[in-house]
Formats: structure tokens, C-alpha cells, sequence
């Protein structure tokens, strides 16, 4: 055989031997401690326990890989499995019990070499049994596993010392923190800051990631801070925005980029925020954002004397907020915005953008009055107008109508001016929306009249017939502004529905129903008059709903107690 020859069997036993090894023990456990991780990720007491239970039995008595599989599995957990191993480690039902996985086998000895205690042994060091000490009850054995973490390094070492910055024993916790102040690698600072950032608003560990945001703050750690502005995980992707943004780390095209483009709600407001500060002028190419609290703070950033005219598109848009924001700008100059929401909606017409004159109607119904019913009635009732802006109108209807809260009254009594008076009848208006064939148009017909006090059984029941979930959800909720015996026979006709989630809803109310006291909800004359005929209605469909035993019961005790 010649040299080739060997030189060529020679490399395929090492790839056969490398096959072997890949499909060996160690990728089988790997593939072991992904599932139970994925498990312990949903938070399961008994699924975290699992975990706990084999990580110990893996320090106790595994080998190396699958040591290296099991510490390779929990850097990739989320921070919310850490804090639970934590929380499980203490548990007296999870504590290790007698034998090879038990405490002497898990468990490092505290003041190694100390009278009493024996010296570590070569496993006491490794990074597994280290993380489990650093759980365990045992102040002791907490503060030891702290000072040999001080000395170790890497990012499971450093997610152990921010776990203990929450310890409740000051000594614990006080070295922890000072060790990890030396943790301040890339990985070691993205590690810390997953689990820093979840537990800061516990009066324990508040400090520690200030004191950690400190030692990053060194002109030294720029690496560290870019890495952490680009970690996956939002918490510690704010917490290193926020840093560069202080330290002068973006510049002005960045800036743009994110506070138009990122991913995250709260990193596009802090570039946002960031960029106006350096150059306001950018804040009418901010107004075109997607997101809200950046057309929000573009406007909070136009100067002061801003005309009216290029306060339309915020005073129109689609959120609630920015509206708001744009209204503040004209209210601090004496101009009252109602006049520019009736006069951009007179000049709207049918090639006129639908979201500009939803956004209008919107606006108007959040700072208009009484006077204003007439217009936004013809944007609802007239079906070529399209169904965004017809929802809008409707909605605006309602808030406008309903003016401020009702005085009690009787539910049978007839409502106050609320809907009524001169002007259009808004409650014809709003029953006749109730019927729309938008859904959303429909959804917000029923929920003004529930507002307004003006709902009625007939305009309900229609509502609950129809096949799209947002109606007759609406008209389950509109209900409540009935008086209770028109409430109940209409959750009884919905609960005896052939759809399962229609009746399924109608029961659970039917339930509060019979929670709610038993007012006397009717003249004395009326119920004389009806109180029989609708009675009997109500009985014959509490025959046939499917209800509990016990609540069927206790609705027939209502209804005798009605006559």
C-alpha cells in the first residue's frame, strides 16, 4: 500500500470516527436538553422542576459533553426560565434528596479547606455545579459559589452573579454585584443585562444595573454597548440604545433609520426623541412614521406658531394620540381646533382620501358639541361614503350624543336629552348604522348605543343573528343598558344560539346576571301591565336553554320573585 493510500484511509477513518461521535450520547442529550428547555420555557412548575431535577443529576453524575449540552441549552433559554430555576432551587419540594444526585454529590462545600469542611474537589469548579450552588438555600453555599464565580468568566457565570444582585442576604448580594462589575465582556454584558433589566424594578437589585450601566459607560466598553443596541431580546436592546444614545454612539442618518424602521416601540421613540433633540427640523419627515408615539413626539416638536394648515394631517390621523398632540398645538395659541375639523370636513368631498375624512370626523368628535351632529349624521347615514369613515362618524356620534355620564334612572324609565332635542334623532341614526353591512360599522352603532343609553331589544336581537363575531359580541355587551328582564330574555334567545361561542358567552352572562341586585327596574304601572305576557316568554326560553342546574334555579326564583 502506498503512502496515498494510507494517507486516504486514514482520513476516512477519522470521518467515520467523527460520524460516529456526532451520532453518539452527546447528540442525543443535546437534542435531550432542548426539549427540556422548551418545556421549562412555558413556565410549568413541574416542567422548571424537570430541568432543576436533571441539571442536578448531570452535575452529580454526567459526563462531560452532556454537561457542555446543558450549559450550551440554558444560554440559549429566555431570562424568565432563569429566574424560575432560581425560584424552583429553593422550593422544598424540588430540594435533592440522598444519593448520587443528592447534596453531597451537588452541592460545593462552603470555606472549602476549613475546619470541618473538606477540599474541593476537581468537579467543585466546573460552571454547572457552580449555577447550582448559586441557587441553593444555603447562604453559605450562595456566597461561595459567588466568590469562585468572581473568578470564572463567560456569560453563564455572569447570568449567575446577576441572579444573586437580587439576593436577600446583603452580603450575597453586595459581592455579587461587585463581581459582576468586572463581568463586562460583549457576551458576559448581554447575558447580565437580559436578566438586570427583568429584575429592576425589584427594590433589591434596583441598583445594581445602574452601577453595571456606570462600568459600561467607560469609553473602554463601546464594543460591549454596540453589541447590547443589537441584541435580540428588547429589554437589553432598550438598555443599549438608551446607553449609546448618551454616549454619542449614533449619528443623525442612524438615528432616521431606527426611529422610522426599527422593529421595537420603545427604541423608535428613543431615536426619535434623540434626533429631534439634535435637529427639530426633522420632525415633518417623523410626522410620515408608522408608528404613533413618533408621529406623536414629530409633533410635540413643530414650533409654536406652526400653521393650521400643516396641522391637518396630525389633527386627522389615525390615532387618538397624535390628534390630541396636534389639538394642544392650536389650544396654546388661543385657536380653537373644532373650527379647522368643521372646516376641512366641509371641503371634503367623494375623491376626498377616506382615512383624512375619518380621521376628521374622528377628531371631531373628541373636542366638537352638539352643533356637530348634524354633519357627522349625513357622513353616517350616507352608504357612498366609505365604511372607515362611516365607522368614524358613527363613533364620533356616539361620544357626542352621549355627552357627560347619565343620571341614574330606571332602565325602563325614558332616557334624558341624551340622543334626543333638536337636531337629528341620533338614536334613529345609530340603530339604522346597527344594521350596516360593515362590520365595523355595525360593532361601533351598537356600542353608542349602549353609551347613550338608547338601545332596544329589537335593534339587539337583529345584531345577535348576524354571522360576524365583532356584532354580536357588541350586541351581547349592549345589554347592560337594558332594564333586567329584556336583558335576560335576550341572553336566553342567545343561549339557546346554534353557534357554540354565541352561546357559550350568553350562559357566562346569564351567570352575572344573576349576580347584579334586583332592583325594582319598572313603574309600578308598566309592570302590572306586561309584567305576565314577558314573564311567560322569558320562562318558555328558560326551558329550552341549556343552562346549569343551579343557574336555572336561581333565575326562576328571580322571576317568581318578580310577580
Amino acid at each position: 500500500m502506498g503512502a496515498a493510500e494510507a494517507e486516504v484511509l486514514r482520513r476516512g477513518q477519522a470521518r467515520t470516527a467523527l460520524r460516529r461521535r456526532a451520532s453518539g450520547p452527546g447528540a442525543a442529550d443535546s437534542g435531550r436538553w432542548r426539549a427540556l428547555r422548551g418545556s421549562a420555557a412555558t413556565g410549568r412548575p413541574a416542567s422548571v422542576a424537570t430541568l432543576l431535577t436533571a441539571l442536578r443529576a448531570s452535575a452529580a453524575t454526567g459526563g462531560d459533553e452532556d454537561r457542555a449540552a446543558a450549559l450550551a441549552e440554558l444560554l440559549h433559554a429566555p431570562p424568565e426560565l432563569w429566574l424560575d430555576l432560581d425560584r424552583a432551587a429553593r422550593d422544598p419540594s424540588t430540594r435533592p434528596g440522598p444519593g448520587p444526585a443528592g447534596p453531597a454529590a451537588t452541592l460545593v462545600t462552603p470555606r472549602a479547606g476549613a475546619r470541618g469542611h473538606p477540599s474541593p474537589t476537581a468537579r467543585d469548579g466546573e460552571p454547572l455545579r457552580l449555577l447550582l450552588d448559586s441557587f441553593d438555600r444555603d447562604g453559605r453555599r450562595r456566597q461561595d459559589a459567588v466568590e469562585r464565580l468572581a473568578r470564572a468568566g463567560g456569560p453563564i457565570a455572569a447570568v449567575a452573579l446577576a441572579l444573586r444582585a437580587d439576593d436577600w442576604v446583603p452580603a450575597v448580594r453586595d459581592r455579587a454585584v461587585a463581581a459582576l462589575l468586572a463581568h463586562v465582556a460583549p457576551d458576559e454584558a448581554a447575558a447580565a443585562v437580559r436578566v438586570l433589566a427583568r429584575l429592576e424594578r425589584r427594590g433589591r437589585a434596583g441598583e445594581a444595573l445602574a452601577a453595571y450601566r456606570a462600568v459600561l459607560a467607560e469609553p473602554e466598553r463601546r464594543r460591549t454597548v454596540r453589541r447590547l443596541a443589537a441584541e435580540p431580546d428588547p429589554y437589553a436592546r432598550r438598555f443599549g440604545m438608551a446607553l449609546a444614545l448618551e454616549l454619542g454612539e449614533y449619528v443623525r442618518g442612524d438615528l432616521a433609520r431606527a426611529a422610522l424602521h426599527d422593529h421595537d416601540q420603545v427604541c423608535r421613540e428613543l431615536c426619535a426623541q434623540a434626533l429631534l433633540d439634535l435637529d427639530p427640523d426633522q420632525a415633518g419627515r417623523l410626522m410620515w412614521a408608522r408608528s404613533a408615539g413618533v408621529r406623536e413626539l414629530a409633533v410635540a416638536a413643530l414650533p409654536d406658531d406652526v400653521p393650521a394648515a400643516r396641522l391637518v394631517a396630525p389633527l386627522a390621523d389615525r390615532s387618538r394620540t397624535v390628534r390630541a398632540q396636534a389639538r394642544w398645538k392650536l389650544y396654546r395659541r388661543g385657536e380653537p381646533p373644532v373650527e379647522v375639523y368643521r372646516r376641512q370636513l366641509r371641503r371634503c368631498g367623494r375623491t376626498t382620501h377616506p382615512r383624512l375624512v375619518a380621521g376628521l370626523a374622528a377628531g371631531l368628535g373628541e373636542c366638537g358639541d352638539a352643533a356637530d351632529l348634524p354633519m357627522l349624521a349625513v357622513l353616517a347615514e350616507d352608504p357612498s361614503w366609505a365604511p372607515v369613515i362611516r365607522r368614524a362618524a358613527v363613533r364620533a356620534l356616539g361620544r357626542l350624543a352621549a355627552g357627560p355620564p347619565p343620571r341614574p334612572r330606571r332602565p325602563r324609565e325614558a332616557p334624558d336629552a341624551r340622543g334626543q332635542g333638536p337636531g337629528p334623532d341620533v338614536a334613529g341614526v345609530l340603530r339604522a348604522a346597527a344594521g350596516d353591512p360593515a362590520a365595523g360599522v355595525a360593532r361601533e352603532a351598537l356600542d353608542a348605543l349602549a353609551a347613550t343609553g338608547t338601545a332596544d331589544p329589537a335593534t339587539l336581537r337583529t345584531a345577535l343573528e348576524r354571522p360576524e363575531s365583532p356584532v354580536w359580541r357588541a350586541a351581547l355587551r349592549a345589554t347592560e343598558a337594558l332594564d333586567r328582564l329584556d336583558r335576560l330574555e335576550l341572553l336566553l334567545r342567545a343561549a339557546c344560539d346554534a353557534r357554540p361561542q354565541v352561546a357559550t358567552s350568553a350562559r357566562a352572562r346569564v351567570h352575572t346576571w344573576l349576580r347584579e341586585p334586583n332592583g325594582d327596574d319598572a313603574p309600578p304601572q308598566e309592570r302590572v301591565r306586561t309584567a305576565h305576557v314577558r314573564t311567560r316568554e322569558v320562562e318558555r326560553l328558560l326551558r329550552r336553554a341549556p343552562l346549569a342546574q343551579a343557574d336555572r334555579d336561581a333565575v326562576t326564583r328571580a322571576l317568581r320573585g318578580r310577580r
